[in-house]
Parts: structure tokens; C-alpha cells; sequence
């Protein structure tokens, strides 16, 4: 099962009666995979976990509940599930993908993505 994430204040895309800004989308047994917005400087984890945390941005699942920065940047940056195994890298079925790229261990897509 896998949950998309989107931020939601004063901002293009993130008004309250649209879908929001497309953090990225979180999956069972993979890492966080972020949605790449090189037109906004989105395009690194540091750049996500700043703006995420701005006291202006709302950020919800798409399932409507709504999640602190603090809980959002976990589900970011967990590498393990909830036994405590080693999830696998998200990168090795996107690699060569138009718009995929690579922060470190973080994976970044810049197209649509469900």
C-alpha cells in the first residue's frame, strides 16, 4: 500500500481547494520517493525538509488526514520498516526513468507519479 503526501498554504499548488503540492509517496518496503520540483528549488532532501517546515505549509495525506512536519520527515527518512528490516532502495526499478534522479540515499521523480 503506498500513501501520496501533499503540502498545502500560500504558495502556487498549494492553494486549499486544489490537490496541493506533491511532496511524494511513501510505500511499503521502499524508501520515501519525492516528488522533484525543480521550478521551486525542491529538488534535494534538505530543501524538502526546510520547506515542509515552514509554519505556513499544512501537509496532508491523500486519504485526508493531516501530519505534522516532524512525523512527514521521518516517513522522509526511514531506511526500516517496522520489524526492523533493511527496506530496499526504491532506485533500482526508476534508474533511467525521464525525470528520475538521486539525492544521496534519497530518490527524487519530476513527472507524475500515482
Amino acid at each position: 500500500m503506498s500513501t501520496n503526501f501533499y503540502a498545502f498554504g500560500p504558495f502556487p499548488g498549494g492553494e486549499p481547494d486544489g490537490e496541493g503540492l506533491h511532496i511524494g509517496q511513501s510505500a511499503g518496503g521502499h524508501r520515501f520517493l519525492f516528488h522533484s520540483h525543480p521550478d521551486r528549488g525542491l529538488t534535494t532532501y534538505a530543501a524538502w525538509s526546510e520547506f515542509i517546515r515552514r509554519p505556513d505549509v499544512t501537509i496532508r495525506a491523500e486519504y485526508g488526514y493531516d501530519i505534522t512536519s516532524e512525523v512527514m520527515d521521518k516517513l522522509m527518512t526511514q531506511d526500516r520498516d517496522s520489524m526492523g528490516r533493511v527496506l530496499r532502495k526504491r532506485d533500482g526499478n526508476l534508474q533511467g526513468l525521464p525525470g528520475y534522479d538521486q539525492d544521496g540515499r534519497h530518490a527524487f521523480l519530476n513527472a507524475d507519479f500515482c
